[in-house]
């Protein structure tokens, strides 16, 4: 039962953004995977591959986060990483924290993904002989840096964060307290800064603290070491380009830089706020996972950005729109047709009509 000092309330919160989040990254993401099919990025060069990769990534996290529903607790000098949900069926002593971690390895995979896209970017500007880095046996280098985030960070979480009986006694009354649940019955890890009887320095949770800082900051400082760069030195660069090109260039740029306000709100700021936090000791009680569950929206706004700033999305979406209502009216003139005509009659009209009225217009690949 429900009372000022529990905390129950705000799991239905946390529960239910992370629901946003899936259908709008879901809805979003396979927007932007039409428009990519129907020829939006076919003037990209590899940096298509990059986003369509991101977008899916983006939508397997956000479903990864409704299956786990992972939470946060932050409480005095620690703080609890749980789920009241036992997914996959995962329910024993061995396996029941095997989930928690496959989340933290797909956040780290996915988080990992956007300093790749500014490395494209600010090396299409600058010394395009490394874009060779993105073709051929090169591109291999990718995956092994992303999994290589997301097998650090989550093998931290899962080893060094694991629940000892000092952590477990800590936590068991503030748990049972604000969410009417004994903490051994459920998936959680856990970070203790100090020890609650001597004050002595919990060296192993620190050390995972200390990780996810390194991998998180890491990752970020890369973005703004490109975005900066590019910042610097953009408009003499691109001087010399094709209007097209230099057009495509900013408005990357310009997406770029969206995608590094919006991860800093969303993700950087708040996962440096909540595992910082122990180390000051405070006399706290926070439902942290409230701002946490904030993570799976970034892949929705990410596919926003790139489908706002990107002219080429917004076209293909109006050469989209304007097949559909040729489709329609094509259909309503075949009301008066007799009904021998086919299927295929109809869609060679389609196509016909349609290229009569279009001119083809090449652009430079980059």
């Amino acid at each position: 039962m429900s009372s000022p000092e529990n905390y129950l309330p705000w799991i239905t919160v946390t529960h239910l953004i992370p629901k946003i989040g899936f259908f709008a990254s879901v809805i979003l993401g396979l927007i932007l995977l039409t428009l990519n099919l129907c020829g939006a990025q076919r003037h990209f060069g590899s940096y298509k591959y990059i986003i369509s990769i991101f977008t899916i990534f983006g939508m397997i996290f956000a479903t990864n986060e409704i299956i786990v529903y992972p939470n946060i607790h932050s409480y005095n000098s620690g703080f609890l990483y749980f789920s009241f949900d036992e997914s996959f069926g995962m329910s024993s002593e061995k396996t029941k924290n095997i989930p928690l971690a496959s989340y933290t390895f797909m956040f780290a995979v996915t988080l990992s993904l956007l300093p790749i896209q500014f490395i494209y970017r600010y090396w299409a500007v600058f010394n395009v002989q490394k874009l060779k880095f993105f073709h051929g046996y090169y591109w291999l280098i990718w995956p092994f840096f992303c999994s290589y985030f997301g097998l650090q960070y989550s093998l931290g979480v899962y080893f060094l964060m694991d629940m000892d009986e000092i952590s477990i006694e800590y936590f068991r009354e503030e748990f049972l307290l604000r969410y009417d649940v004994n903490i051994t019955e459920i998936p959680a890890k856990a970070v203790l800064a100090y020890n609650p009887s001597d004050g002595s320095v919990r060296w192993w949770n620190v050390m995972s603290v200390l990780n996810i800082y390194l991998i998180v900051n890491t990752l970020y400082c890369i973005m703004i070491y490109c975005g900066w760069n590019m910042h610097k030195g953009m408009e003499e660069k691109v001087r010399n380009f094709s209007e097209i090109l230099k057009n495509q260039h900013k408005q990357f740029y310009k997406a770029l830089v969206l995608q590094i306000v919006s991860p800093t709100v969303i993700l950087f700021l708040p996962i440096t706020c909540i595992i910082m936090l122990p180390f000051f000791n405070l006399k706290i009680s926070l439902p942290s996972g409230v701002i946490g569950c904030s993570f799976t929206l970034y892949p929705a706004m990410d596919s926003l950005i790139v489908m706002y700033v990107v002219s080429e999305y917004r076209k293909s979406a109006w050469r989209i729109y304007q097949n559909f209502l040729v489709y329609l009216n094509l259909c309503n003139e075949s009301r008066g047709i007799a009904t021998g005509n086919s299927t295929s009659e109809l869609l060679f009209l389609l196509k016909l009509k349609h290229s009569t009225g279009q001119k083809d217009t090449k652009f430079n690949s980059f």
